[in-house]
């Protein structure tokens, strides 16, 4: 059984059963028949509509706020991790930008050059997922992928698959990383090995890091969190993910109906650690395609991790 689809049934069957019966309780006090049972007589009260049209007018206001207000709420998000194969002292930036999905030059699209220059990455890195509509946006994408002048990796998601995103992300300036390829980045002479998969490449993952050195801090980029087992057991520090939109529609003390990951609410968002390897799951910067933009308790997220070296015998076991 999906249960993601069985929690969205449900949440929507409330939405419908809440309307309808604010809708019913205006019909039936306007009607003017006298109640015939005990139960009319409490449906039609005053306490009752009020509590139902207070639910609805609630609803009202989430949804709009969801569409209009917090998609373009652009936040940053910042972890830090101990990182005992770099040197004593030392810190790199790295920031993940996740799920751009873009569809138009709006406001999100517009602030987030700025936002990205303020942080002053070291190497910015991305999980895939650029575009958002069919129409031509790649002038947009392309400008603000040449916003930065800092080193640039990625792997592809499963909406990069669709077309040639591989060609124009390097005309772009960005390093496409697919089939396991590894880049060796050098920050203030400490070496980082960065690799990547493509949306769908998960059986490759494991064998291919198997050949990691031990030495460097082994990055791996892969669009589905659902990827994350596959680094068990190999000298891979830090995975970098997107894909989920931290569900997208968030309920409070709950989190994510839907992640459309494998493993559900697991790794919907955040920053992980098990089996000695860091999962780092963006709730990325656009919405899912082929529908109205929509976000609520999710605003978009621009991640900032700072890898920072300390002492071997500092760090947990």
């Amino acid at each position: 059984m999906d249960w993601q689809l069985v929690r969205v049934g449900l949440f929507t069957a409330g939405i419908l059963i809440t309307y309808w019966m604010a809708i019913r309780w205006i019909c039936e006090r306007f009607r003017g028949r006298p109640p015939g049972s005990r139960f009319e007589r409490w449906f039609r009260s005053t306490g009752t509509g009020v509590v139902l049209l207070g639910l609805a007018a609630a609803g009202l206001a989430c949804m709009a706020y969801g569409v209009l207000v917090e998609p373009r709420r652009l936040t940053v998000t910042t972890y830090t991790i101990e990182a005992p194969k770099l040197p004593p002292g030392e810190r790199v930036r790295l920031v993940l930008l996740a799920d751009l999905h873009v569809r138009e030059d709006g406001p999100r699209e517009k602030a987030l050059p700025e936002v990205v220059r303020a942080l002053r990455p070291d190497i910015i890195l991305h999980t895939g997922d650029f575009f958002g509509t069919r129409e031509d946006v790649r002038p947009i994408v392309a400008r603000l992928l040449r916003s930065w002048d800092v080193p640039q990796l990625a792997c592809e998601g499963n909406w990069d698959s669709l077309s040639d995103v591989a060609g124009f992300l390097r005309q772009a300036g960005v390093t496409v990383l697919n089939g396991g390829r590894r880049e060796i980045c050098s920050v203030r002479g400490t070496r980082l090995s960065i690799s990547g998969f493509p949306s769908g490449a998960e059986m490759a993952i494991r064998w291919n890091l198997r050949h990691l050195s031990p030495e460097t801090f082994n990055i791996v980029l892969y669009h589905h969190p659902q990827g994350f087992p596959e680094t068990w057991g190999t000298p891979a520090d830090l995975m970098l993910a997107g894909h989920t939109h931290g569900g997208q529609v968030r309920l409070p003390f709950y989190g994510a109906l839907v992640t459309l990951d494998r493993f559900g609410k697991r790794w919907e968002s955040g920053l992980f650690d098990e089996r000695g390897v860091r999962l780092v799951v963006s709730r990325g910067l656009g919405c899912e395609p082929g529908i109205p933009e929509m976000r609520f308790c999710c605003p978009p997220e621009v991640v900032a991790i700072d890898l920072v070296g300390c002492r071997r015998d500092n760090t947990r076991p």
